[in-house]
């Protein structure tokens, strides 16, 4: 007698998760063309090896490996509340290790963007603002002008004793650098911001 809708992981369609749910396709669609189609998510089976060797799980919300079922699902709120998009250091080790190619990195790295540009705003997405503006101001970043936009002058000078032990030993420098060809970078932002 044979068993009917027996789940076993071989004949299941691609289309659906491991757990036999179907996958959410206009959201994962989504995330493949904002990263790539190298995230390949669908191929994800779950097994947690990603999780395991994220230096950041511990202050983490959500695994890596949750997030790409959350993304398999169409689970878009939950998503985009969880600090892990924003504690995700872009290591890859997550990715290095994955049985099947799944690019969790690149998957929350594209969820991040999307999110961005939905309106998403925390802490993350000022800082990273404020380093974007930074940088095509000056076409490289100036620590302390940083650490002023972000934190104002309280987080400067909470900062102080660190910034100088930096700048003594040449981490950092006390003034802002410039870039050898203005003209090229100024071409190049152009360039990007085309595409």
């Amino acid at each position: 007698m044979a068993v009917k809708n027996k789940k076993f992981l071989f004949g299941l369609k691609v289309d659906r998760q491991l757990d036999g749910d179907k996958m959410n396709r206009e959201f994962l669609d989504k995330v493949i063309a904002e990263g790539g189609e190298g995230a390949a998510i669908a191929a994800c089976m779950q097994c947690g090896t990603c999780s395991g060797g994220c230096t950041n799980i511990d202050l983490m919300d959500m695994s890596p490996r949750t997030l790409v079922l959350m993304v398999q699902r169409g689970e878009w709120e939950k998503v985009l509340k969880s600090n892990a998009l924003w504690l995700c250091t872009s290591c890859y080790i997550c990715t290095s290790r994955c049985p099947r190619g799944v690019r969790p990195a690149d998957v929350i790295e594209a969820v991040k963007a999307i999110g961005i540009r939905q309106g998403v705003e925390n802490d993350s997405t000022k800082f990273n603002q404020i380093f974007v503006e930074l940088v095509e101001k000056r076409g490289i970043l100036f620590e302390p002008e940083l650490m002023q936009k972000y934190g104002g002058l309280q987080a400067m000078l909470a900062q102080a004793k660190l910034g100088i032990q930096l700048t003594l030993k040449g981490k950092m420098s006390p003034l802002p650098a410039k870039i050898k060809d203005p003209k090229k970078f100024s071409e190049a932002l152009e360039k990007v911001g085309k595409q």
